[in-house]
């Protein structure tokens, strides 16, 4: 991660990170028991309670974990914004975010709706806080780029969702809210999938890709304009919702272009590498853009042919868990390494040595299996188990990996010279 724009020094500590990449393993873990325990015929319909838990321990459990750890190393050392106290800030919110998304899920596997009295409490102060407390603090960079532009985006998006969310839940719990549920359901997904999660892969895509990767820049009108084009097509539909269907269609076909543009040009750019070597990551990336593709054009599909609606969401949710997986494979070890030689740890091993490629290649076919029985899922229920099952394998080995990491920091922190 040295490259212009980056201020090391201003890094957080490694703990306040890393909480939150040492618990995506243990949602994967329960994502896996309902896919293998669940009725699978409930799985592919989105508004079954048992699919509805399976979404938020993804969206919420392994998506929003990851993605605010990264937030919480991205702002000082990508975007120069200091968040204070990182280490109280981290630990809370990770407390709230991970019991919260527990309790929720928990309310419809179990069909127990007194957890949702809980629950989205906990996840709307903690997530809450963290969109308004960063989100102010990238308001006032004085260079905003466009990866920092992108969180601002994401931020934003974040708050929309979680309103929505706020309100559908207490149609739930039998409050009057004076709109559909179905409708704040709808704007509640749109907001947290493309706007929050969507825009913020873009974010992290644009600075990474081109650092890790030694890759030439996205072309500079994608990365100024594509968040905001997404947030502005968003912000759209929530009065589209309520007037006409076909006007929403429209909007969604719009989101859909944009996402298949930048899967395309990150895939393009990927092949453009100086370094020719194709590591795991850079193999999870592409597995990654070829599933937000699919997700997109099976998604401009379903407007004509609904079956393929399901298709749609099960590629998207492939893609958000691919690019954890990936991010997760390069910051981890690379936070292990530089804060030990910031340290000055003489015996600090090299990062690809941490997690070494003999240890992630597996996962990466693992991973391509619970792909491919996703694809059939919606077709032959069945495929539910088989995904479930090697979901359970890659997840255990992901939880190995970072887990040994983690021991290599804990074991030689301690020894530095400084």
């Amino acid at each position: 991660m040295f490259n212009r724009g980056l201020s090391l020094d201003q890094a957080p500590p490694f703990e306040a990170v890393l909480r939150f990449f040492l618990t995506l393993p243990f949602f994967g873990l329960l994502a896996a028991g309902v896919m293998l325990v669940a009725p699978a015929e409930h799985l592919t319909l989105w508004d079954a309670p048992a699919a509805v838990g399976l979404v938020h321990l993804t969206v919420l459990g392994f998506a929003a974990t990851a993605m605010v750890g990264a937030l919480f190393q991205m702002l000082p050392v990508v975007a120069g914004a200091t968040v204070p106290r990182p280490l109280f800030h981290s630990r809370w919110i990770h407390l709230f975010l991970t019991t919260g998304t527990l309790l929720l899920a928990g309310a419809f596997l179990f069909e127990r709706p007194s957890l949702l009295f809980v629950g989205p409490l906990l996840l709307v102060v903690a997530l809450g806080h963290l969109s308004v407390m960063m989100f102010a603090r990238l308001l006032r960079v004085e260079n905003k780029t466009p990866s920092v532009n992108g969180m601002i985006v994401a931020l934003a998006s974040l708050g929309f969702g979680l309103v929505f969310a706020v309100l559908a839940t207490l149609l739930f719990l039998g409050v009057d809210v004076g709109l559909d549920v179905g409708d704040l359901r709808a704007l509640h997904l749109r907001f947290m999938l493309f706007g929050w999660i969507g825009t913020l892969v873009m974010a992290v895509a644009f600075q990474v890709i081109e650092m890790f990767y030694v890759t030439p820049p996205y072309p500079e009108a994608f990365r100024r304009y594509a968040p905001f084009a997404v947030l502005g097509l968003l912000v759209a539909e929530v009065p589209a919702l309520l007037l006409s269907e076909k006007a929403v269609s429209v909007l969604d076909a719009g989101v859909a272009l944009i996402v298949m543009l930048f899967a395309l040009i990150t895939l393009k750019r990927l092949s453009q590498r100086k370094r020719p070597v194709a590591d795991v990551t850079v193999w999870l990336w592409r597995t990654a853009m070829g599933a937000l593709a699919l997700s997109a054009l099976f998604g401009v599909l379903s407007l004509a042919y609904a079956p393929l609606f399901a298709t749609a969401a099960l590629m998207f949710g492939y893609f958000v868990v691919s690019v954890i997986v990936a991010m997760s494979y390069k910051i981890v070890p690379f936070l292990v390494w530089f804060h030990l030689n910031a340290k000055g740890v003489l015996e600090t091993p090299l990062m690809g040595d941490i997690v070494p490629t003999s240890a992630t290649r597996p996962h990466l076919w693992l991973h391509w299996g619970v792909g491919v029985f996703l694809l059939a899922a919606p077709w032959w229920p069945t495929a539910w188990r088989g995904g479930g099952a090697f979901l359970l394998v890659s997840s255990l080995l992901f939880g190995y990996n970072l887990f040994k990491a983690a021991t290599i920091w804990r074991k030689l922190k301690d020894k530095g010279l400084l």
